[in-house]
């Protein structure tokens, strides 16, 4: 086996690995499963960086926290209702009424509001979608706004559409994984050919006759990447008809570097999920171990909140109008799901560590032995109930 073989096999397939690799500077949420199916339910992972599943039937959907509480006052780049922990905290605190707000530009993927940096930019919250919110509020009462941006909100837990859209998306795409299955079967076989020597190890006159073979298994391989390709740009044209430069873009790629056409159902599922809340993304697809750990971090973030002490009274004020104009659509959201997920059963009490701890906290479950407190994240502590010791008869 010459090195040069070595090498081209090493390189195809490890470009097949990175196609699936995602990331960057800011923490989002990797919903990933193996296979589609009626009710898919997928697992999540919180980080900057993800690897997804090296099979032509997995998919990855990827969801952000909103950067910045949106309230009817104004706005402010702490964060209010995230599902993630941490949330996606600022290094500086920025806050605005709406009728300040000026100017909204992108500089080096930030958004810049009246000249000052304000929060990155993210698919959950871009500097287009804030312009134009920015536009259609500040000239409204605070009643208009709340309703605005209650319509705005609604949009992003829109846990119906995402799934409709999900379930379309891996159903229509069968026959594209189907394709990219047999690729990767037979890109695979070839693969162990070679790197095993198999010629070496049968009957000469059988090798040779494999060898006649071998352009004819190319011209196979050929033909399911052309119609694998083609089959991908019909779906994409379907599924995202206003696409068209990211659509050739994808296409183009898929054509010159094989391996990267080997999952192309993943290039149709990564986005669905941008602009939508984690938790929505989870009601949508999620596992239900998954759908119940998020849920009780973004009841928690609604209702117990991270204040610390050097967090201004502006920004807190406005994170809290924020949190509350969008909770009663969380809530909505959770009760209609098929669990039924009740808020009361969400922010129940840890189990009791040890008789002396007197109180904990609501957000993060750590117990203290004092009632009169607060948490490192800025929480008031709320008390056990007394102990009581049963009397035996």
């Amino acid at each position: 086996m010459s090195s040069e073989w070595w090498s081209i096999l090493a390189v195809f397939w490890v470009l097949y690995l990175v196609d699936g690799v995602r990331g960057g500077r800011r923490s989002r949420f990797f919903f990933f499963a193996w296979r589609g199916g009626r009710s898919p339910h997928a697992r999540v992972a919180h980080g900057s960086w993800h690897c997804a599943i090296p099979l032509p039937c997995a998919w990855t959907l990827l969801a952000d926290d909103l950067p910045a509480a949106l309230a009817p006052e104004g706005l402010t780049n702490w964060p209010a209702a995230s599902a993630g922990r941490p949330p996606p905290l600022p290094d500086s605190v920025v806050s605005l009424r709406w009728e300040d707000v000026e100017g909204v530009e992108q500089h080096g993927g930030w958004i810049h509001i009246n000249g000052r940096r304000f929060t990155p930019s993210t698919p959950a919250l871009t500097a287009a979608t804030l312009g134009r919110l920015a536009r259609e509020l500040g000239p409204l009462s605070t009643a208009d706004r709340a309703g605005a941006l209650r319509r705005w909100q609604a949009g992003r837990l829109s846990v119906a559409r995402l799934r409709r859209r999900l379930r379309s998306v891996l159903a229509r795409s069968r026959s594209l994984v189907v394709l990219n299955a047999i690729q990767v079967a037979l890109l695979a076989s070839l693969t162990a050919y070679i790197l095993l020597d198999v010629p070496s190890r049968i009957d000469p006159r059988l090798g040779e006759a494999l060898a006649a073979l071998l352009p004819q298994f190319l011209g196979g391989c050929l033909i399911l990447h052309i119609a694998a390709v083609f089959r991908f740009f019909l779906l994409h044209r379907r599924f995202f008809p206003r696409a068209g430069q990211e659509r050739a873009s994808l296409v183009f790629t898929a054509i010159l570097v094989p391996p990267q056409a080997l999952r192309l159902r993943q290039q149709l599922v990564w986005k669905l999920a941008e602009g939508v809340h984690p938790l929505a993304a989870a009601l949508a697809a999620g596992h239900p171990d998954t759908l119940r750990d998020m849920a009780i971090d973004t009841v928690r973030d609604l209702r117990h909140p991270r204040q610390p002490d050097t967090l201004p009274p502006d920004a807190s004020g406005l994170a809290r109008s924020a949190a509350a104009l969008v909770e009663p659509l969380i809530i909505a959201q959770l009760s209609a799901h098929p669990a039924a997920l009740d808020v009361s059963a969400l922010l129940a009490p840890p189990p009791r560590e040890t008789p002396e701890t007197r109180a904990y906290c609501p957000r993060c479950g750590d117990q203290f032995t004092q009632s009169d407190a607060r948490c490192a994240h800025g929480v008031s502590l709320v008390p056990f109930p007394p102990v009581t010791l049963d009397r035996q008869a």
